[in-house]
């Protein structure tokens, strides 16, 4: 199994930005759902595991589950960070005992390929920003969650916030993802102008 490491403050900083934009794209005139930003969050960082894992997948359609040991193996490091974020945020994860049965009123309100199609842009922009790679940018989303959890604590309990973003994390590390767009072509150096 892969070993685990503490989160860099690139990542930290990014999970602040990474909050603010999930906030802001989901808000609606109700305001931001919890379920949904705490499950965005995790998802990203689960489709951000799943990028970084470089599957050898070249037929699944997005939004179909694909199955790998490499999402078993690195998985749980995500849960770690989480963890930790939690800790960070004043909550104690130990103490959380969580139900991981998720009422149907919890669940959140977009699927996995929504969410992706509506936060992949800016939390990528995002990770470009910080300098962080696919698998570095999963545990800055893990953060993200952490905080989501504590945020939405007066209207969610965190035991249900714990459960969305442990199952946000599978659903995210093991569901065929959306199409990356092409990289835009660099303009050669010696341009001037334009």
């Amino acid at each position: 199994m892969s070993a685990w490491v503490q989160p860099t403050k690139g990542q930290v900083a990014a999970s602040a930005k990474i909050v603010e934009a999930i906030v802001q794209t989901l808000h609606t005139d109700k305001g931001t759902h919890a379920e949904t930003a705490i499950g965005a969050a995790a998802r990203m960082a689960g489709t951000f595991l799943f990028r970084s894992l470089r599957l050898p997948v070249t037929d699944a359609l997005p939004g179909t589950p694909v199955l790998s040991e490499a999402a078993n193996e690195h998985g749980p490091l995500l849960v770690q960070t989480f963890g930790v974020g939690l800790v960070h945020e004043g909550i104690d994860p130990t103490t959380i005992k969580p139900d991981l049965h998720i009422p149907e009123q919890n669940q959140p309100q977009l699927s996995v390929v929504q969410m992706q199609e509506k936060l992949e842009p800016p939390l990528r922009a995002i990770a470009r920003r910080y300098r962080l790679d696919d698998r570095q940018a999963a545990h800055a989303c893990a953060l993200a969650a952490a905080k989501l959890v504590r945020m939405t604590a007066a209207v969610l309990e965190p035991r249900t916030g714990f459960a969305v973003a442990a199952y946000g994390f599978i659903e995210g590390a093991k569901t065929m993802p959306i199409a990356l767009p092409p990289p835009a072509p660099k303009r050669p150096w010696w341009r001037f102008g334009r």
